[in-house]
This record gives C-alpha cells, sequence and structure tokens, in this order.
C-alpha cells in the first residue's frame, strides 16, 4: 500500500520539530514537497497547523497579489506602455475577500478560504491569519514599505514569533524582507508603487511608496543563519524538510547580513 500522511502524522511531525501550543507561526509550504499522498491535502497541512499551535496559538501564511501593482514594472509578461493608464484606470480594486493569492502555493491558497482566517488590506503584499493574534498582526497594515516597520512581519517579532518550513525552499523566506527594509545598504532602490483599491465603496488608484524586493541570496543568508544559531530546530515529515527558527533573531541576522555582503 502507497504510503499515506494524515493529520494525525502532521501533528506528530510538528511537535517532533518543536511546534508547541500558544506559538505564532509564519509558515512557508510546499504540498508537493512531503512525496507522497497527503490525505486532505493542503486542508489537512492546515488543520494539523492550527491544531497544533492550538486556541491561544497564531498561524500566518503570506497571501500575496503581484497582480495589484504597478503596471510600468511587469516583467512576466510586460506590458506595452499604451496601455498603462488603461490598467490603472480599469483593474477591479483589491479585496480581502475575494481577490486571488498568487504565486506561492496551493496551502497559502486555500488558507485565506478557510473559517476564522483573516486578511490584511496590502493590495500587493497582505497575509492571511487564524488564532489569537490574527488581528494584531494583520490590522493597520501600512500602504508604504508593505513589509516593514508596519506590517504583519513587524508585529510577528513583537510577540515572539517563529518561521516555520515544510517542505519550501529558504528563497521563499518572506521575513527577510522586514530585513531589506532594516538594512543600509548600497544597492536598495526605492520605487513608486500604485494599486486598485476599495475608498468606501469607490474604486481608486492609490500610489505608495516601496523598495525593489530582492530574494536571490534568501537561501544562502537562511543556510548562514542555520549554521550560527543554536535556536533552530530541524526535522522532516515524510520526504518534506523541516525547519522553524525564531523571527526576530532571523530578522538581525539578515539585516546584518545584508548591509555586509550587498555592495
Amino acid at each position: 500500500m502507497a504510503q499515506i500522511i494524515t493529520i494525525d502524522t502532521l501533528i506528530h511531525g510538528l511537535q517532533a520539530l518543536g511546534v508547541k501550543k500558544g506559538m505564532s507561526l509564519l509558515v512557508h509550504s510546499s504540498l508537493s514537497s512531503f512525496g507522497c499522498y497527503v490525505c486532505g491535502g493542503a486542508t489537512a497541512i492546515i488543520e494539523a497547523l492550527c491544531r497544533t499551535v492550538g486556541n491561544n496559538g497564531t498561524i500566518m501564511m503570506p497571501s500575496h497579489s503581484s497582480t495589484f501593482s504597478e503596471p510600468s514594472y511587469w516583467q512576466n509578461p510586460p506590458v506595452a506602455s499604451e496601455v498603462w493608464h488603461i490598467i490603472r484606470e480599469t483593474m477591479p480594486a483589491f479585496s480581502p475577500l475575494y481577490s486571488p493569492v498568487e504565486g506561492i502555493g496551493i496551502i497559502p491558497a486555500q488558507f485565506v478560504k478557510m473559517p476564522k482566517v483573516q486578511r490584511s488590506t496590502h493590495p500587493m503584499t497582505s497575509f492571511a491569519a487564524w488564532g489569537k493574534h490574527a488581528s494584531f498582526l494583520l490590522d493597520n497594515h501600512s500602504l508604504d514599505y508593505g513589509m516593514g516597520e508596519y506590517s504583519p512581519l513587524a508585529r510577528l517579532l513583537d510577540i515572539h514569533g517563529y518561521v516555520v518550513f515544510l517542505g519550501a525552499p529558504y528563497e521563499s523566506n518572506t521575513l527577510l524582507h522586514l530585513a531589506e527594509i532594516r538594512a543600509d545598504y548600497a544597492t536598495k532602490r526605492q520605487l513608486s508603487q500604485g494599486a486598485p483599491i476599495f475608498k468606501g465603496k469607490k474604486r481608486i488608484w492609490v500610489e505608495f511608496n516601496e523598495i525593489d524586493y530582492d530574494n536571490d541570496d534568501f537561501d544562502i543568508i537562511t543556510r548562514e543563519y542555520c549554521l550560527q544559531s543554536v535556536n533552530v530546530r530541524y526535522g522532516k515529515i515524510e520526504n518534506a524538510d523541516c525547519t522553524l527558527m525564531p523571527a526576530k533573531e532571523l530578522v538581525d541576522f539578515g539585516r546584518c547580513w545584508i548591509e555586509k555582503h550587498r555592495k
């Protein structure tokens, strides 16, 4: 019989990794990495996470929507300059209730649909959360620098949260974007971003400040952090390599690394 992963299997694996009741977790995950049948798919992984941290814990995931952005920056694919103004004038406004999650996997896309999950209002870099601290993490998510000091990432540090990787590559380490914001380095590039949002019931196009995020070195940063920290926990759930690490320590390391190495 083929190997099967159940919710109980996942809970046992998370507990062995060091996930405990009451923890607040930023989750990066890959369903395919488990390498065998997960009974219930993405929903089972989400339920296992919520049951492991319990009602006093919190689960957060990125729920980004890159479509809601300034079209002159689009690259995959780019759009002709003569239609930029049409996009700015006609693209439907972002809604945390029904705008799609894009490019970050089936588990976050399912997470935003689950009962009692909330989503922040940033059109490009929203986050979704469930649990005790969900509102604290998501409320007042600033348009300017959407992964910076007034974002759910910074609030995660305030509550001594953790980041967990369930088979996901370290290059997906969203938390290091906060380190980019905090770091002072020569190649940091400021951008004027834009997106359609609702103001009351009216759709408007807003412009806001952002930086040109770059995750090309996130795998290196995370691996070097893991080598020097005694607070990282490792595990395996079937074929999925799993890691648990404290958020603040990782961001502090990432800021110093970026300032030293990004020339």
